[in-house]
């Protein structure tokens, strides 16, 4: 006889986006732990990644806008 498991967690509550520099910082918070997530690109390779602190997805941005049309260059570049 199998047992029937119901998920307790809470829906995850989509918050109000932060604008900085020209980039959409996404917010969220965690449905089951309740922190709150900041949706930025990460430095090593500006895939969008979550975290908990704002100061460094800040940080992130602003390197991100430095170097994104280096990276994009250097892309299009490899391909040719």
């Amino acid at each position: 006889m199998s047992r029937k498991i119901r998920y307790k967690g809470r829906p995850s509550e989509i918050k109000e986006t932060i604008e900085y520099e020209g980039y959409e910082i996404r917010v969220l918070k965690h449905g089951n732990t309740g922190h709150i997530l900041y949706r930025y690109p990460r430095k090593e390779d500006f895939e969008p990644c979550w975290g908990m602190d704002l100061e460094n997805a800040k940080k992130s941005v602003l390197y991100w806008k430095d170097y994104k049309d280096l990276i994009v260059e250097s892309n299009t570049q490899s391909k040719n």
